[in-house]
């Protein structure tokens, strides 16, 4: 017969019977929650300190934590959380965790421990209690949804970004095949640059592809030639800076370098180059001792290890 009460005192629950240490059944875990929900019909939310933090709930409610629960009827955290969400489905229970803790509230609990004479008034405020839960529910639900849309969101402007960035590379990189030029500025960066392509075309039988990097490695070449000269007293004109590295390419007998052959092979090799000249080795192009010579008069030595 579904009709009707079976009357159960309390004091069941302080039995030795009750008490043994075991693990819960199904049944026996929803009784003990229907026992442990706070009795007193009040209007006034009650307040305990439970774990270091005050916890208000009120008639039908038990707050509970998961741990408290695992240990209470010896499950597991996975047993436990299964069985309240279970409930929840069932519509037997609701649960609220602002406060930091779980609190559950048991769907119609008057039905299960009525006060009499108040049984109408009562119902209505569980019936209150379940409906704001669910309200919390809901809106819980409706901020999660919220933070995935917006994470969705942010992800996808992140990826037009990259998008962007990639097509800006893309077309810098249709900018790099025009070859730079030597540093800005005209004269001497402009025509070190024909000087130094000349030659290249007219001893190797090919074009030089130049490079930003080339760029800089000339602008430093000369340099260094410009400070040779300069500690030997010899003009640093612009006329003179050319024929100067026209002397030091034609110098250039080293096998490496002729296989490698770079501006800024040139430029890290600079010393070598100029030692070799000095010290008279004869290159494979058949320069005469004339010709070395006027390497080292129109270079200079450069030594860039001190």
């Amino acid at each position: 017969m579904d009709e009707g009460f079976l009357r159960l005192s309390r004091r069941f629950f302080s039995n030795e019977m009750w008490k043994v240490a075991r693990e819960f059944s199904e049944c026996e875990a929803w009784l003990d929650l229907i026992q442990s929900a706070r009795f007193e019909a009040t209007d006034k939310a009650y307040s305990e300190l439970i774990g270091g933090r005050e916890i208000s709930y009120s008639r039908g409610q038990y707050p509970a934590s998961i741990s408290f629960l695992m240990k209470r009827w010896q499950w597991s955290e996975k047993k436990v959380r299964y069985f309240l969400a279970k409930l929840k489905k069932r519509g037997m229970i609701t649960t609220c965790n602002k406060q930091g803790m779980t609190v559950i509230t048991l769907c119609n609990y008057d039905e299960y421990n009525p006060v009499k004479g108040k049984g109408e008034d009562i119902g209505r405020g569980i019936d209150n209690n379940k409906e704001i839960s669910e309200l919390n529910n809901a809106l819980g639900e409706l901020r999660a949804e919220l933070r995935a849309t917006a994470e969705k969101m942010a992800k996808k402007m992140e990826e037009l970004g990259q998008a962007r960035g990639n097509k800006k590379k893309k077309d810098k990189e249709i900018d790099n095949n025009n070859p730079p030029i030597p540093p800005e500025g005209e004269g001497i960066n402009i025509k070190s640059r024909s000087v130094f392509e000349s030659y290249v075309k007219s001893t190797f039988d090919t074009d030089y592809y130049w490079t930003e990097k080339d760029a800089g490695s000339m602008s430093k070449l000369l340099k260094k030639i410009s400070f040779s000269r300069n500690q030997k007293g010899m003009p640093v004109d612009d006329d003179s800076l050319l024929y100067a590295l026209q002397s030091l390419l034609s110098s250039i007998h080293d096998d490496w370098i002729l296989k490698n052959f770079s501006v800024a092979i040139i430029n890290s090799k600079y010393n070598e180059i100029v030692n070799q000249a000095r010290n008279g080795n004869k290159d494979k192009a058949g320069n005469s001792d004339s010709d070395r010579k006027a390497v080292i008069r129109t270079t200079a030595t450069y030594n860039i290890d001190k």
